[in-house]
């Protein structure tokens, strides 16, 4: 039991310190980043910025998660193979379970094939399975 409440407070925490210390995303990083052209992308965020959390129209995404939110493929591509947690949590969300919430399959499964975990809860307890069935995407959830 005590192992269960460590875990949860850590986790609150987690999101908590994401959310008080995020980013701004500049209108013009956001534009080359929905360009989705890779030599822009490196040019517009630096190397640390791969790994942080940046606030996004009142939620919290790290680059990854904004990645498969907008099906940007070059970006997620290049980001999967480039951060150092692909299990971070921004705005009560993985990349797993951002992926979950708009049913991208391929990319979830590169998610897990890098080491997603998909037994990560968000606030509500929900895991990426949870959400996908939640979202109605069927073949995404027997995935996960």
């Amino acid at each position: 039991m005590k192992k269960i409440i460590s875990v949860t407070l850590l986790l609150a925490i987690s999101i908590f310190a994401n959310g008080l210390f995020a980013q701004q995303v500049s209108k013009d990083q956001m534009k080359i980043f929905q360009t989705d052209n890779l030599q822009e992308f490196k040019t517009a965020f630096t190397q640390q910025e791969y790994n942080k959390c940046f606030n996004i129209k009142d939620r919290s995404y790290d680059l990854l998660s904004l990645a498969v939110r907008h099906e940007r493929k070059n970006n997620f591509e290049f980001l999967i193979n480039n951060t150092t947690d692909i299990n971070r949590i921004c705005g009560n969300n993985t990349p797993l379970i951002v992926a979950a919430t708009y049913g991208r399959i391929d990319m979830a499964k590169a998610l897990l094939k890098k080491g997603a975990n998909k037994s990560t809860k968000n606030s509500n307890g929900e895991t990426a399975k949870d959400i996908a069935v939640k979202n109605n995407h069927p073949e995404l959830a027997k995935i996960l």
